[in-house]
């Protein structure tokens, strides 16, 4: 068995740029796993870290109750293991370490890095969830002849309503439409959204995001925001009201997003969803289907265990 040295690193102790060097090296980095995302985005977060900053784990933790937990914080889609030669050997490695670290986790896993049958850790519970993928290897005329017919049918339906496109539009604008349409949806608090506005606008300005809005008449009907990095872009947040639902804004906006950025080479993350409806629009620009794994451990003493099940 090889020699590994795996530290557990407070997150001020931690050299950023050895940190993000790692992440931008590793052919399976996203740009959630760099420092600035995670500094933004995680309330607390500490790391795994193999000898010198060779391969590296992020650990998003809270804290309820005493309790100390690995958490997923909402627009942050994933984490996982970064680096090369990531062998299943060092997973287990990583993941034991991990769970020495804190008893319960309840976290997303990116693409291609663990399966059931390949990881030991011990009360460690596996949710498949679905993500879709894009390649964006092909020029924007080819990309959108592949897209599914109601995809092209709504795209018409937005252009014949007149739907107008703004790109670059104020983060704010963006994150405000989608609180209004959809936080009674979901379990965003206030200061996951007041992370996201300062992460959002740190992107913006390093030409790491592209933000989008569908006008009627001079209203909103949609609105969106990419990330990018030299691999992917990533579908971070964004969606329609009732009116641009009927007028298939979103698809514009969805179609825009991957035409300025076709033939890049990247690839298009949509990001999911689990969700019948979300992963049926994605579906319709005619992506790769793929799956990651929601990660469940709970090996707090027996009382906390039920408490926290």
């Amino acid at each position: 068995m090889a020699s590994y040295q795996i530290n557990i690193v407070s997150s001020h102790k931690i050299d950023k740029a050895k940190w993000d060097k790692c992440i931008a090296a590793s052919s399976n980095g996203l740009i959630y796993a760099y420092s600035c995302y995670l500094d933004g985005m995680s309330k607390h977060w500490d790391a795994l870290i193999l000898n010198d900053y060779e391969v590296v784990m992020p650990l998003i933790w809270n804290k309820k109750y005493g309790i100390s937990y690995l958490y997923q914080p909402h627009f942050l889609r994933a984490i996982g293991i970064f680096g090369e030669a990531v062998s299943t050997e060092l997973v287990n490695l990583f993941l034991a370490k991990a769970a020495d670290y804190c008893k319960y986790w309840d976290i997303d896993f990116k693409e291609n890095i663990i399966t059931p049958q390949t990881v030991s850790l011990k009360r460690l519970h596996f949710r498949k969830r679905k993500n879709f993928l894009l390649a964006l290897d092909k020029k924007y005329t080819e990309l959108h002849s592949n897209y599914k017919r109601l995809a092209h049918r709504m795209l018409k339906k937005a252009i014949e309503n007149n739907i107008e496109i703004v790109r670059n539009c104020s983060v704010a604008e963006v994150i405000n439409f989608y609180k209004k349409n959809y936080t009674g949806q979901q379990n965003i608090k206030q200061g996951d959204y007041e992370r996201l506005l300062k992460v959002a606008e740190f992107a913006i300005k390093n030409k790491n995001a592209v933000t989008y809005k569908a006008t009627k008449s001079s209203e909103t009907v949609a609105v969106y925001m990419v990330l990018k990095d030299e691999k992917f872009i990533y579908s971070l947040i964004g969606g329609s009201n009732k009116r641009g639902k009927n007028y298939g804004a979103f698809y514009l906006l969805t179609d825009a997003a991957i035409n300025d950025h076709a033939d890049s080479n990247r690839t298009f993350r949509f990001e999911g969803s689990d969700k019948p409806g979300i992963a049926f629009f994605n579906a319709q620009f005619n992506p790769e289907l793929i799956y990651y794994y929601r990660l469940k451990l709970n090996r707090l003493p027996w009382l906390l265990r039920l408490f926290k099940k």
